[in-house]
């Protein structure tokens, strides 16, 4: 049976391992892994909870999927917006309906806490991660992320 839960402290192993299999398929961070550093921006958004969450995507009692949900606030909504971050579902349970599951479970996380819209970065070269976006109902907007590293 799939749930859906809020990650704990108990849970930075498997959302470590996942991370590091997100990673290995997207282009901007394949040569970059750093488990310190994953472990650390996880912890922060374990500890703030009004930035954030992370849901887990469970088969009994084992984790199979995660995401991350930053929150913020949208001028142009004129409300709260979600960015969908770190979207995964192990390699294992790909194929089964997981992901489906795991993204109506997340809309309706949304929609149940106010949230006005959720956005999403997707690697561009992954076909199958792109068409289940779209799938789910996500669109293409004519804005291009642009990104200035600080460090």
């Amino acid at each position: 049976m799939l749930t859906i839960t809020r990650a704990g402290a108990e849970a930075l192993e498997d959302m470590c391992r996942l991370l590091g299999e997100l990673f290995a398929m997207e282009q901007d961070f394949s040569a970059a892994v750093n488990i310190d550093k994953q472990k650390a921006g996880l912890t922060l958004i374990l500890n703030h909870p009004d930035r954030g969450v992370l849901l887990l995507l469970k088969r009994e009692e084992q984790v199979v999927g995660m995401v991350n949900l930053a929150f913020g606030f949208s001028t142009f909504e004129g409300g709260p917006v979600i960015m969908l971050e770190d979207f995964i579902i192990s390699a294992a349970e790909r194929g089964k309906g997981s992901g489906r599951f795991f993204m109506d479970g997340i809309v309706e996380y949304a929609r149940d806490n106010g949230f006005l819209r959720i956005t999403l970065l997707a690697d561009a070269g992954n076909a199958r991660a792109l068409h289940f976006y779209e799938a789910a109902g996500y669109r293409y907007s004519k804005m291009k992320c642009l990104r200035l590293t600080l460090n």
